[in-house]
């Protein structure tokens, strides 16, 4: 059998003044061998799959060059033209003393500053800290490294969990870079405290998939055990990140910094964490500990491996054609001792390449973590009677590629659920919907992958999404999941969901098709018809090629059968629209500025209402395509999620899986950091805000232009409602009688602000607001009734059981259904 390796980009990589790039441009390939370890039940259970290597290209960060079109190339055309030839323990050994020896005379703070600019980091946040001096002094302008021109902006924070918040919505609404990645968020903070202020923002990061290479200092080496500010940082770290780890000397750390942006870049992203003990911060490393490092490094496997707890092991492998002949070459085994990935070094020993093999001498759980980092591009398909998987290429013209494109043109009632993997690829998205005429649901953080003012749009899908995706999602008979792990958000009662799909599953008429970047995710939630281990953005370029393809072959290929699909569509949205909710005009007595008694007309704002002027205005302007949006936690959350005109991808910036309130401030920050000629409004509530408006500190100190949106309803309305329907109104925990006059506090700051109650000025003091001050911060606080956000799928219901309007429940609700 014939595989294809598919050449692909990783890290941005920047050369420093002293340094060359650690990644440049290459194709690393392995051939596969006929005995491995403990394999047979994995390849049981994972039949049939082809080979991938992931080889990364260097991208210089400064040229905005657009992605190039990334080769394949066959193991057969690839034996032994472009493999480095084969080095045997000693020479992989002096090819790391080479390679380490590149930083030679640095101390590992400066390493560590090195490779922050060699990864293409542009800015920094963080908090001060003795345990973490040496690397802080790196960034320092005056730093003879920098010659008057640090290549970091640093910015201090008002504390370390809005430095992580900053850093997170830095990394989920950057552009992505040539290598069609997101960039990581870092932070920098100290021990002790600046660890445990972390927590949630790489909880919140590892929830939602957001890149982050967190770095904090550490006791030294020689400290006791309860120094000052010591902490376990790693076992704090280790549950919610994709790697946390303690550098056990200066020379491991061009390793730790390559690894950690590897992991926290490439397959779902996620945060890492790096603890850096300050003693070896100030560690130089010299030709000692360069050699006592490269040659201490174990035989992954062998005895002195198991006693060993560094970065790094050699993994011994046969570099014959088949795999069981030849030199015996030694490649990097870097991260866990049983979670880690394979690297090798080029043939001059300046770069490492990552080899995501799934055949090479590993367990079943390093392979599973390999897949989790590398999509291999396979189809797994599942029969309905007999359970039986089959498995094949996700190629135009392939065999499963044709049953799924059969499939798809088969379904009268086809839906795809676009997540957060269609956000690198919303042209062939709308051109696959376009072409096989199908409408499309997003989910919270897909928001705008897909254009909302196309007439397939749905919006999105789930607890508080629009009526009619969550009821054509029920009614479909072919749900296409492209990049979504099919959270207990978007899915209702799991038991009932999607039953029409299930019952075209079993028909041959219909069924799913999951579409994840993670093999993992295989059958994790919904047992597919189809599982395409492979990025949304392959999927539907094969899937557009192959529709092409049929076409140009068959004219009449053109022709789809869901037009009765769409006007049922019209229909439901014309039947069950979101409301919004708008209260009574009230006459008003009062003195004007002459002392003269008058009366005024008022009507009360709710949030939707705001939200509705905001987005018309930004609509008729024809600016909704230059913003991009943050929010907190709560009704203003779901509220703009419903009613915002969302047309562009990674434009809603909100806390996923985790619903971490106060994060709007620190979010729009780092939105504005990554995105400096977007308009960036933070859509805030006063609960969300009065956790962490102390960032307006950061805010006014850089004058970082962003627009904050406070709808003040004095309450926590999302869980004040869930009180009223669960537990017979006894609120509780839920109001905010006595908020800050926020006008005041922006003041404070030396910060611009407006104030609006009413919807008579609602429309002139929105317009100051969006348009005018475009260079300096500006604060709208916008005085609102407590409204619930509907609709409200009913806890513990299926999908389309939706409490639709504000009513009593005849019954009541069970307490015990209460969302979490």
């Amino acid at each position: 059998m014939k595989f294809s390796i598919a050449a692909t980009s990783m890290l941005v990589a920047i050369a420093s003044s002293h340094h060359a790039s650690a990644f440049a441009p290459s194709i690393t390939t392995v051939s596969t061998s006929k005995t491995f370890r403990n394999r047979a039940q994995y390849h049981k259970n994972n039949h049939n799959r082809a080979l991938f290597v992931l080889n990364e290209d260097a991208i210089d960060a400064a040229t905005k060059s657009s992605p190039v079109a990334l080769p394949k190339i066959s193991i057969e055309e690839s034996a032994g033209r472009v493999t480095p030839p084969p080095r045997d323990l000693q020479a992989a050994r002096e090819s790391t003393k080479s390679y380490l020896s590149r930083y030679k005379g640095e101390s590992g703070a400066s390493i560590i500053y090195s490779k922050l600019v060699e990864n293409g980091v542009d800015v920094v946040n963080g908090y001060s800290g003795g345990a973490v001096l040496p690397l802080l002094d790196q960034f320092h302008p005056d730093h003879p490294r920098h010659q008057g021109k640090p290549a970091i902006r640093w910015i201090t924070n008002s504390n370390e969990n809005s430095a992580g918040h900053i850093a997170e919505g830095y990394a989920k609404s950057a552009p992505k870079l040539a290598d069609g990645k997101q960039p990581a968020g870092v932070v920098v903070a100290t021990s002790g405290p600046g660890v445990t202020n972390l927590i949630t923002p790489l909880q919140d990061a590892i929830c939602d998939g957001a890149p982050m290479v967190v770095l904090c200092g550490q006791a030294a080496t020689t400290a006791p055990s309860d120094a000052f500010q010591a902490a376990p940082a790693v076992a704090l770290t280790t549950p919610c990140t994709k790697w946390s780890y303690q550098i056990k000397n200066a020379a491991e750390l061009p390793y730790v910094m390559d690894y950690a942006f590897f992991i926290a870049r490439n397959g779902r992203p996620g945060p890492v964490f790096v603890d850096l003990p300050k003693d070896l911060q100030n560690q130089v490393l010299d030709e000692g500990l360069i050699d006592s490092f490269a040659n201490g490094i174990p035989i992954k496997g062998d005895t002195a491996a198991k006693n060993y707890d560094g970065i790094a092991r050699f993994l011994p492998h046969h570099s014959g054609a088949n795999g069981d002949h030849g030199p015996t070459d030694h490649l990097l085994h870097i991260g866990l001792p049983d979670r880690g990935i394979l690297f090798s070094m080029d043939s001059d020993n300046s770069r490492i390449d990552p080899i995501l093999d799934n055949d090479m001498n590993l367990g079943d759980d390093e392979v599973a973590f390999a897949l989790d980092h590398n999509p291999s591009n396979i189809v797994y398909s599942r029969d309905p009677d007999t359970s039986e998987q089959t498995s094949g290429e996700l190629a135009v013209g392939s065999k499963l590629v044709g049953k799924m494109y059969t499939l798809i043109k088969k379904a009268k009632k086809p839906l795809i659920i676009a997540g957060q993997g269609c956000n690198d690829c919303p042209e062939d998205l709308m051109e696959f919907a376009k072409s096989m005429q199908i409408p499309v649901a997003t989910t919270l953080h897909a928001l705008g992958c897909f254009d909302e003012r196309d007439e397939l749009a749905l919006n999105m899908v789930g607890m508080h999404g629009h009526p009619t995706p969550n009821f054509m999602t029920q009614e479909a008979d072919l749900i296409i999941c492209v990049g979504s792990r099919f959270d207990d958000r978007i899915t209702g009662r799991m038991g009932d969901y999607i039953p029409e799909a299930k019952k075209a599953a079993a028909e041959y008429r219909g069924g799913v098709i999951h579409v994840d970047i993670r093999l993992s995710q295989k059958a994790a939630q919904v047992k597919p018809t189809y599982f395409v281990h492979s990025t949304g953005k392959s999927f539907l370029q094969t899937m557009n090629a192959e529709i092409t393809k049929r076409r140009q072959e068959n004219p009449e290929e053109r022709s789809t059968i869901t037009a009765e699909w769409l006007k049922h569509k019209s229909k439901l949205e014309k039947e069950y629209p979101v409301k919004i909710p708008y209260f009574p005009t009230e006459t008003i007595k009062g003195i004007d500025e002459n002392g003269k008694e008058q009366e005024v007309s008022r009507t009360r704002m709710s949030a939707q209402s705001v939200i509705s002027e905001m987005n018309r205005q930004l609509l008729e302007a024809g600016k909704l395509d230059d913003c991009v949006f943050s929010t907190g936690v709560g009704i203003h959350q779901m509220v703009a999620a419903q009613l915002i005109t969302w047309t562009q991808p990674k434009q809603m910036i909100s806390s996923g899986s985790l619903g971490t309130m106060g994060v709007s401030l620190g979010f729009i920050i780092g939105c504005k950091l990554a995105n400096g000629h977007k308009i960036c409004i933070s859509v805030d509530g006063d609960g969300s805000f009065n956790m962490t408006f102390t960032e307006l500190k950061t805010v006014a100190e850089q004058n970082i232009p962003v627009k904050l949106l406070i709808l003040d309803n004095e309450s926590q309305m999302m869980v004040e409602y869930w009180q009223r329907l669960f537990h017979d109104a006894r609120y509780l925990a839920v109001t905010n009688t006595v908020n800050p006059d926020y006008r005041k506090l922006a003041d404070a700051f030396g910060i611009k602000s407006l104030y609006v109650d009413n919807e008579e000025e609602l429309g002139d003091v929105m317009k100051k607001f969006l348009f005018e001050d475009a260079d300096k911060p500006v604060l709208l606080h916008a005085r609102i009734e407590r409204t619930p956000c509907l609709p409200l799928v009913a806890p513990g219901a299926p999908l389309q059981d939706m409490i639709l309007e504000d009513l009593e429940s005849e019954g009541g609700f069970d307490a015990s259904a209460a969302p979490s």
